[in-house]
């Protein structure tokens, strides 16, 4: 005798034992609402989502311009203290050269940059801060350059051997 199967599986008369009222509402239920998609899902997760992508993206933007700003900044400082620490040299040539590449570079990145040059018989050192342009409102980084230099000075020869 041949077994025929139905498409229910090799057991065609089988069902399932019957479940009662509540739980068969519920499980009737549960079917529908795993068989439909997630509707809306995609939408909720996006509006979480997003403000917290473009706030890593504005972070990211902020970096680089803090970034920009502080070499703006130290090359201020690396041409004030160059200019500063020649030979007749002095504390306002360095300032003057500060200012003028200050004025020449950092246009719109380095907010309200404020210069400081010392110098000594033996030592110049100036000093640069400043904050960076925001770009995440509420974020304000400094931005500080330190250069210290020697003082270029005239030794005489005092005839020694070489």
């Amino acid at each position: 005798m041949t077994a025929t199967f139905g498409s229910r599986g090799p057991r065609a008369g089988h069902r399932p034992p019957s479940v009662p009222g509540p739980a068969r509402r519920l499980r009737a239920r549960w079917r529908r609402v795993t068989v439909t998609a997630d509707s809306g899902a995609a939408t909720a997760e996006l509006v979480i989502a997003m403000p917290l992508v473009l706030l890593m993206v504005m972070f990211v933007f902020q970096a680089g311009i803090w970034m920009h700003a502080t070499h703006i900044a130290q090359a201020a400082a690396t041409r004030a203290a160059s200019t500063a620490a020649t030979y007749e040299g002095s504390a306002a040539n360095g300032q003057d050269a500060a200012n003028s590449t200050l004025a020449a570079l950092g246009n719109g990145v380095l907010i309200d940059p404020r210069v400081s040059v010392t110098r000594t018989a033996t030592g110049v050192q100036v000093e640069i801060t400043g904050t960076a342009e925001t770009v995440v409102p509420g974020v304000h980084w400094r931005v500080r350059a330190v250069v210290v230099r020697p003082v270029e000075r005239f030794v005489p020869d005092t005839g020694g051997a070489p």
